[in-house]
């Protein structure tokens, strides 16, 4: 059994002394100390006899003001039922992923290099959403950011709309990637509220079936070599993005061939024309149309929607046609020829595993349920794949999506 430590005063040439042995000297040496009167060290001695009982015999290895220390953070810890080993350990481990972490800029620039081969519109978008947060917290480590630092720049309490929905989406790419890569935690960012939408912008908007008889009739009448790419969104819901980079090649008898190059994610997708589409590309044999984006909102214009058409304001202004008549459609709803033909598709019966591949989406289909189904009713799938070409008949049956 170790002999107790009695901390017993001796007078000396030098006033009354109290050795302390070197297991419990704040240097790791023996110390001694001396007092003007025995009563101050008796005092003392008292003392520290008190703080050897109360940390015990483990601790008496250690300093007295390092058990001190120990002492009052394991009461600050207690209320959140953390012991003094466990918060070490934490510590420990925040000191860790802070070494291992990169600065956001450095991950920014690491991240962005990793996106090469993507569209360049989507690359383009992550640049803005990383300038952003380089802007605000580029030379912190990535994992000394808290999900307040991150909401405070990308999605602010308050703000809404498709633009900060975008940047929240990028922002959480990002992060992912960095967490893959070990410099931060993924969990941080689950502290980020998404920015709340607009019901209008939650719900999708799709064409009757009579404003896509007038949309397709408009592009027959006025602009021919629009028709193919307006019948493959109607009839193949290819999105508008994809539609500018298919080639004629692409579109054949067996179907359309959509290469990793042309899918905005980047996975292959095949197609097989419904009898309705096959109708319309036998009358419109596809080809690429030169300057797409400005011909689709001529036809659009045309057919009574307040779109913004450069060519018809051209053709007007050089007085080749005459002034249009204001709107009488309103705007254009957006990803409205995609969200049509996913509605009517599934109200004519095709089952949501079909749609989920040739509509090009990853994972389950709780998502089309969600939007596409209960949308159009059979009657109006019915009318929706009886649209034909002019002079051309398809018999009203919902096979005809099969």
């Amino acid at each position: 059994m170790a002999k107790p430590i009695r901390f017993t005063p001796k007078n000396s040439d030098s006033g009354w002394r109290i050795n302390i042995p070197a297991k419990i000297s704040e240097t790791g040496k023996r110390q001694q100390l001396f007092y003007r009167t025995q009563k101050l060290a008796l005092a003392a001695a008292d003392d520290l006899k008190k703080k050897v009982e109360i940390f015990g015999v483990q601790t008496r290895a250690i300093a007295p003001t390092l058990a001190e220390q120990a002492t009052a953070a394991a009461a600050l810890l207690k209320p959140y039922g953390i012991g003094l080993l466990e918060a070490a350990r934490i510590v420990a481990a925040m000191r860790e992923r802070e070494t291992a972490s990169r600065t956001l800029s450095e991950a920014a620039a690491v991240w962005l290099a990793s996106c090469e081969g993507l569209r360049p519109r989507t690359i383009n978008n992550y640049k803005i959403t990383a300038t952003k947060l380089e802007r605000a917290l580029g030379d912190r480590l990535l994992a000394s950011i808290t999900a307040e630092e991150l909401q405070a720049v990308i999605a602010p309490i308050g703000r809404a709309g498709a633009a900060v929905m975008a940047e929240f989406r990028n922002a959480k790419a990002f992060w992912r990637y960095s967490a893959r890569k070990g410099w931060c935690q993924v969990e941080t960012f689950g502290g980020v509220e998404a920015p709340k939408s607009n019901r209008d912008e939650q719900e999708i908007a799709i064409l009757t079936p009579t404003e896509c008889e007038i949309l397709l009739r408009t592009a027959e009448t006025h602009f021919p070599q629009a028709v193919s790419l307006f019948a493959m969104q109607l009839y193949a819901g290819i999105r508008v993005e994809e539609i500018t980079r298919i080639e004629a090649i692409h579109v054949t008898d067996d179907g359309i061939d959509l290469p990793a190059t042309v899918t905005k994610k980047g996975r292959r997708r095949h197609i097989t024309p419904n009898k309705t589409l096959a109708a319309w590309l036998a009358k419109y044999p596809f080809a690429p149309c030169p300057n797409w984006r400005e011909t689709s909102a001529a036809v659009r214009r045309l057919a009574g929607w307040d779109v913004v058409s450069v060519i018809l304001n051209e053709r007007i202004r050089v007085k080749s046609m005459k002034p249009l008549p204001k709107p009488s459609r309103g705007r254009w709803p957006q990803n409205a020829l995609r969200h049509s033909h996913a509605s009517y598709a599934v109200a004519s019966g095709v089952p949501l595993e079909s749609l989920l591949f040739e509509f090009g989406h990853a994972g389950n289909h709780t998502l089309l349920r969600q939007h596409y189904v209960g949308r159009a009713s059979k009657k109006q799938a019915l009318e929706f794949f009886s649209i034909a070409p002019q002079g051309v008949k398809i018999p009203r049956k919902l096979e005809v999506v099969a």
